[in-house]
């Protein structure tokens, strides 16, 4: 790979995220406290210089209170359903005096895109197109009036504010979303190079067990010609110690949702080499890794239990498969038979 260590984008996925979201939370509070000395010095008006104070306090406060352990979709899915909604009430009586605060709603299908993805690009874009709306539709039948403006600059000094602070959240934005796709695309590049002895598709019983003695000596050997010399060292075996401590010791693989972003932020690394070192360790990609523990797992409950007393979905659900299908596919891909295969062959070795 081309990519040196210190050139390396720093971070899993995951881990660049939830930095966007912790600067996005500081740069936000910043600029809903600057908002709110424009509402009581500017605009003259306390009730909203309270409203944003408020926002500004209780944003940051909620953060720092989940910032060790929060869902990324769930939080983001909140902020942007309540955000624009309070941009929305605060859009009412600047209305009739100038579209300006729509621009608070503009960041948002943007984040739609980084956080969660092209669906939900079109689904917030939609959202904030009523909102707009509803502002407009309200104040062609109803009178706001929670503060008045006679004085132009004034308007002037709010709208500069509300460009130029949008401006820095594009900004922000636009830098973690270059990083993540970043990322994201070397991981890409990575999962789609030749390796020997790591199979796309999984190869009978015999043959896994064979490619599994033979696997980490071809691919060293195939890995020299692919990444540089100073790269081929004991990092990724220490690397892959570390892996199977989370994935296997302290068994993550039975987290159904379990993904490569989330080792990679717990172990403080990135997706690029913890999918170096499992491929460097005899697997195609971390999803084989993954799926072997499973089965590993299935095997060993078969092995512990009486099948007559526990039934098949306890053992695959308690091994990190989420419906039947998918065990019965991973499982004649892993072991060259179906669970009903290995099942009768179990029952026959212990019968004699």
């Amino acid at each position: 790979m081309m990519i040196a260590d210190n050139k390396l984008i720093g971070g899993s996925v995951e881990a660049l995220k939830r930095k966007l979201i912790s600067q996005y939370v500081n740069l936000m509070s910043g600029i809903l406290l600057g908002y709110a000395l424009v509402f009581y010095f500017v605009i003259k008006d306390s009730f909203f210089a309270a409203c944003m104070l408020a926002y500004a306090v209780l944003m940051f406060y909620t953060f720092m209170i989940i910032r060790k352990s929060y869902n990324i979709k769930v939080l983001v899915h909140l902020y942007m359903t309540y955000a624009p909604l309070f941009a929305g009430f605060v859009m009412l009586d600047f209305w009739k005096y100038s579209a300006a605060t729509a621009m608070w709603l503009l960041p948002v299908p943007l984040g739609a895109h980084i956080f969660l993805g092209k669906k939900y690009i079109y689904i917030y874009s939609f959202y904030i197109f009523l909102i707009i709306v509803a502002v407009s539709v309200l104040n062609r039948f109803f009178k706001f009036d929670y503060f008045s403006l006679s004085d132009v600059r004034v308007m002037v000094i709010s709208d500069t504010f509300v460009g130029l602070v949008n401006l820095a959240v594009f900004t922000l934005l636009l830098y973690y979303n270059e990083k993540i796709r970043k990322v994201e695309i070397e991981e890409n590049i990575l999962n789609k190079l030749p390796f020997s002895g790591a199979n796309s598709q999984i190869q009978t019983n015999d043959n896994f067990i064979k490619n599994e003695i033979t696997a980490p000596v071809q691919i060293a050997e195939k890995d020299k010609e692919i990444f540089p010399e100073q790269e081929n060292t004991e990092k990724y075996v220490a690397l892959f110690e570390e892996v199977k401590n989370i994935v296997e010791e302290k068994a993550y693989f039975k987290d159904v949702d379990f993904t490569i972003s989330q080792l990679a932020n717990i172990l403080k690394s990135n997706n690029l080499y913890i999918s170096k070192s499992i491929r460097f360790n005899g697997f195609s990609n971390f999803s084989h890794y993954l799926n072997t523990c499973r089965i590993e797992n299935v095997k060993k409950l078969l092995y512990e239990n009486d099948i007559s007393k526990v039934t098949l979905m306890y053992i695959y659900t308690e091994s990190g498969f989420s419906n039947q299908s998918t065990f019965n596919r991973v499982f004649k891909q892993i072991e060259g038979i179906t669970p009903s295969e290995f099942i009768a062959t179990m029952k026959a070795e212990n019968d004699n």
